[in-house]
């Protein structure tokens, strides 16, 4: 940028950043690889989400399909006792198409699959993030709070049957009519590497409870461009590795999760835009 335009822009930018609110913004929006692990089953060992047998574990030769995923962080860092709120929706679909031989009882209901069955694993979601930071001066800081998981998909599966015809399985991550909500242990941390508008972040939120364990986590570098307006607000890059495991017992904290019992990994890159004000 020209140094004659560059250096008005500055000086104007000065005063606006002073005047900011007492809080911050932060979001980002991109696109993710959707990763499923060989090992994946569903309702118990009933389903094996990524192989090829045609009888138990029924094989539904599923792959994970890229997605976008957005977020946006609100931090008041002068008030004490408001903590920082983040939403983040993930969209995490895996797809399937294989030829089985399927006689069982799911959610109450008996099938008789025999033939083609194309099935769909819906795990997105949408994260409401509560936290707490303790600043590092110079560096960055450590969040620490909870992670209210809303399970806003599900699994469904339609085939062939004996004698003709075709049969449907349905079943929504719900409980009474109610997304699934998985609540989580959460903490985060960042920090800035000086003179270079590079910032490594990480974030892990967990369940572990009982024969249910529940994890998310990622790792990311944001770039952000040296324009003279940084003082004001910030556009950049990010990139960056996660990893989601859902293993669901028989119950959690009082709720009947039979129908729900899975051993699921997904994991992938994503990289996409974020905004700082």
């Amino acid at each position: 940028m020209n140094k004659y335009l560059a250096a008005p822009l500055l000086i104007m930018a000065m005063p606006l950043a002073m005047a900011k609110p007492g809080f911050s913004i932060d979001a980002g929006a991109g696109w993710g690889t959707n990763g499923l692990a060989d090992d994946s089953t569903l309702m118990g060992n009933t389903f094996d989400l990524t192989g090829t047998s045609n009888s138990e574990p029924y094989g539904l030769n599923m792959d994970g399909n890229s997605g976008a995923y957005a977020w946006m962080k609100l931090s008041t860092p002068i008030i004490v006792f408001i903590p920082d709120i983040k939403v983040k929706y993930e969209s995490m679909l895996a797809e399937g198409y294989n030829d089985v031989q399927f006689t069982e009882e799911v959610f109450g209901e008996s099938y008789d699959f025999d033939g083609s069955v194309s099935s769909e694993l819906d795990l997105s979601h949408l994260d409401t993030t509560l936290s707490y930071r303790i600043p590092l001066p110079l560096v960055g800081g450590i969040d620490f709070g909870a992670n209210f998981r809303s399970m806003i998909g599900g699994f469904s599966a339609e085939g062939e049957v004996s004698g003709g015809g075709t049969e449907s399985i349905d079943a929504p991550f719900e409980i009474s009519g109610v997304p699934l909500i998985i609540p989580m242990l959460y903490i985060g941390g960042e920090a800035n590497i000086p003179f270079a508008d590079v910032k490594l972040s990480g974030e892990y939120s967990g369940l572990p409870i009982g024969d249910t364990n529940v994890s998310d986590w990622n790792v990311k570098a944001t770039w952000y461009a040296p324009l003279p307006t940084n003082l004001i607000a910030k556009l950049g890059l990010e990139v960056g590795y996660r990893a989601f495991n859902m293993e669901i017992g028989g119950e959690l904290l009082g709720e009947d999760l039979s129908d729900y019992e899975s051993d699921v990994s997904v994991s992938g890159i994503f990289a996409g835009a974020t905004f700082h004000f």
